[in-house]
């Protein structure tokens, strides 16, 4: 199995004691010699670590590792090397493409070694911060994948998700490592988390990843999307988990056979609400819950349910009881914002979405709606902010249309009489929706305040949007 594990920082860094870029780069540097030797020919420039390092990450990014390799072995002979942890990572990453796992954990654990605030050799500032260590973690984990070392694995990634308990693919390893020891509960836990987190990335792409025997991932991501409100991908991907489980009746999941048909009776109310038949799903998950006090998912349809049929000071305390029970699950948090925004809670909504996204790291749609009640509240300038993160941040749910964001960003900026700025942003909104009838409104009465009639050619009113 390929590791998945090589992500590296964006490559915008200048070369160490030289001006010029990666591209310049590239050009001083004789490319074809470096499939016939496996020497890092950093050509004219200078003969630093950071140098070496820069071009040894251009070929990890490529999957050239022995090359990769070459450059970071010469960049670790230099004591200044040594001290860099985020080199001894990416030497550790070029190990592991070339499946040469037990020496890649060996850097990683180099990388581990040193403390926060070592100096990255390719660059002065900023320095390597605590927070960073988590991927060192993580590569480390996903290498102890590869060598079957299951229980190690998942101690390492739990201490990646210590340091950072909102990255997806973290929580995908630890399923993996969890489905091959047969901890079907816990995989199938870590799965919902890793897909709650990044719902549209492709986990299940890769064979070299994923046996076919590994339906449990199907369940995971069907609670996931049922917890998204997505109930036709829910329905499809537990049907799909139902099919592979089938034709492999010497897997085991359920303990026994009822287990089994409690599981589907919760999926037979997910059909229900994707009915519009909130009512009968209502009764149908509380039918569940008698049976099942503590049944988390039950508590989730309930609480869609009560939302859905307008009940909403029961749903908020149905969604109190899935925090009980799993308080870091983010869905759970946005979704009671949403409804206590409903009812006019706006400081408990804003503690809410404040909450999701912690668990999260924040997604467009909590970003926006945080927006809009700090609107309604006379601060502009966290309003501000707030939309400026949500059209920066990825969209999870749906049902908040990015150009509404940019119509609420450039409508508060006019507020906070920064009229250049909202011009700018109204005029994004008219480039792309050029009908949009309040952003027609508002530009008039930007226009009219600069006073655009008269303007100077270089005004804000001539300037293009970007």
């Amino acid at each position: 199995m390929a590791s998945a594990s090589f992500i590296l920082r964006s490559l915008t860094y200048c070369l160490i004691l030289a001006s010029c870029t990666i591209e310049i780069f590239l050009v001083f540097t004789d490319q074809p010699a470096y499939s016939q030797t496996r020497l890092c020919n950093i050509g004219s420039t200078p003969k630093h670590p950071g140098n070496y390092k820069l071009l040894g990450n251009i070929f990890l990014k490529q999957n050239r590792f022995q090359e990769a390799l070459d450059c970071f072995e010469i960049a670790l002979q230099d004591e200044r090397g040594l001290k860099d942890p985020e080199l001894w990572n990416n030497h550790g990453l070029a190990l592991a493409g070339l499946k040469k796992f037990d020496q890649a954990i060996a850097s990683y654990d180099q990388a581990l070694r040193i403390s926060p605030g070592a100096v990255f050799v390719d660059r002065v500032e900023p320095r390597s911060k605590a927070d960073d260590y988590y991927l060192w973690w993580f590569n480390r984990g996903t290498a102890l994948v590869d060598l079957k070392r299951y229980e190690e694995a998942i101690a390492s990634l739990d201490q990646s998700i210590k340091i950072r308990p909102n990255y997806s693919f973290v929580w995908f390893f630890k399923g993996l490592a969890l489905f091959r020891l047969e901890r079907y509960e816990e995989a199938r836990s870590a799965y919902r988390h890793a897909i709650l987190l990044s719902p549209n990335t492709p986990y299940i792409a890769s064979k070299d990843l994923l046996s076919i025997q590994d339906y449990v991932i199907y369940y995971g991501e069907a609670e996931a999307k049922s917890r998204l409100g997505s109930y036709k991908d829910t329905i499809q991907a537990f049907e799909r988990g139902q099919e592979i489980r089938r034709n492999n009746p010497q897997i085991k999941f359920f303990d026994d056979n009822s287990s089994e048909n409690f599981y589907e009776a919760y999926i037979d109310g997910i059909r229900l609400l994707d009915q519009g038949e909130n009512q009968k799903a209502l009764a149908a998950f509380e039918q569940l819950l008698t049976q099942k006090p503590n049944y988390t998912n039950a508590w989730y349809g309930k609480a869609d349910a009560l939302t859905a049929l307008g009940l909403y000071p029961e749903a908020i305390a149905a969604y109190d009881r899935v925090i009980a029970l799993e308080p870091d699950d983010y869905p759970s948090w946005y979704k009671k914002g949403n409804v206590l925004k409903k009812v006019n809670r706006n400081e408990e909504a804003l503690q809410a979405y404040e909450k999701a996204i912690e668990f999260s790291g924040g997604f467009s749609e909590v970003w926006h709606n945080r927006g809009v009640i700090l609107y309604d509240q006379n601060k502009d300038e966290e309003a501000i902010e707030s939309y400026s993160r949500s059209l920066k941040a990825n969209i999870l749910w749906g049902g908040i249309a990015r150009i509404d964001t940019k119509y609420a960003l450039a409508a508060t900026l006019y507020r906070a009489k920064r009229y250049s700025e909202s011009l700018l942003a109204v005029e994004k909104v008219l480039k792309e929706q050029p009908n949009y009838q309040e952003a027609l409104e508002l530009r008039k009465l930007i226009k009219k305040i600069i006073g655009c009639d008269r303007a100077e050619p270089q005004s804000p009113c001539n300037v293009e949007p970007l």
